[in-house]
């Protein structure tokens, strides 16, 4: 039997963190976004060479899953279950985009069990204005589907809402043994203290700028996203006024108040000094 581990999340949420965490106690193969938008078939990523084939197909049918579609994908998930050396037949599956809806995919991927593969699903969400930020401070704006994309957000959380394993950022960063141990129950993937340790050690030690690309880091290593405020201002007052997502962000103990994320000092009023100081100064 063939086991995949789903990890679903929004862009710049530490899907390829928990991924590739996730995946190296026992060095399981990892379907780095399996349905594109990208070939990644060469290095380093290293998907089979049909993947490149599935990223085609899935554009051509309007990314729609389909009896060909998904037919092409087990094909590709068998041929990396092949490289699990463990033997356990696992494949780590990330997913961070709304690529397709619960139904569809539950519909397609619920009921395989009789094809020899079985799908287990986790989603992981991130603190919605610390996620914004990260990718305005890597220059990765473009990603966002809009300015602020509060619609795709609200949509994400409530796919989080209904589903059984909801994990999030945060506490891989704060507590990464209870998260991977959430993880590993969620897709029932039977993992000891040690093996857990092992993931914990990967996540302390690599750092994912952008899916498998990876470097090693020091202890007390601070992200570039965490170490200022680089999306727009407007972006928090978009978020904050929204009571849904205000509602949530209290529920779960992230900040609801501006200064948590600008600091004490705006930087609208820094811009504003610093605009006065240079005109004095002129």
């Amino acid at each position: 039997m063939v086991h995949v581990g789903w990890i679903f999340s929004l862009v710049r949420s530490g899907s390829s963190a928990a991924s590739y965490a996730a995946a190296a106690p026992w060095g399981l193969p990892v379907a780095d976004e399996l349905f594109g938008p990208w070939d990644r078939t060469g290095p380093p990523h290293n998907m089979p060479k049909r993947q490149a084939e599935l990223v085609r197909a899935f554009r051509a049918v309007g990314h729609v899953l389909t009896a060909e579609i998904v037919g092409l994908a087990h094909d590709i998930i068998r041929e990396l279950a092949e490289r699990d050396e463990t033997g356990k037949g696992w494949v780590v599956c990330k997913c961070p985009h709304l690529m397709f809806t619960p139904k569809d995919f539950n519909t397609w991927f619920g009921a395989t069990s009789a094809q020899g593969i079985e799908h287990h699903q986790a989603h992981l969400i991130r603190n919605p204005l610390r996620r914004a930020n990260s990718c305005y401070a890597r220059g990765w704006e473009h990603m966002l589907n809009d300015p602020y994309e509060l619609g795709v957000y609200r949509t994400f959380l409530h796919r989080w809402n209904d589903a059984e394993t909801k994990l999030r950022f945060e506490d891989m960063r704060a507590t990464p043994h209870d998260f991977f141990k959430a993880l590993y129950a969620g897709w029932g993937l039977p993992a000891t203290d040690e093996e857990i340790g092992r993931a914990c050690s990967y996540l302390a030690e690599q750092y994912h700028d952008s899916s498998a690309e990876k470097r090693t880091v020091a202890s007390g290593f601070t992200p570039k996203s965490e170490s200022g405020w680089a999306a727009p201002a407007e972006l928090l007052d978009v978020y904050l006024a929204d009571d849904e997502i205000h509602n949530f962000m209290h529920e779960q103990g992230w900040p609801v108040n501006r200064r948590a994320y600008e600091g004490w000092l705006p930087r609208r009023l820094i811009r504003a000094y610093t605009g006065a100081t240079a005109g004095v100064n002129r």
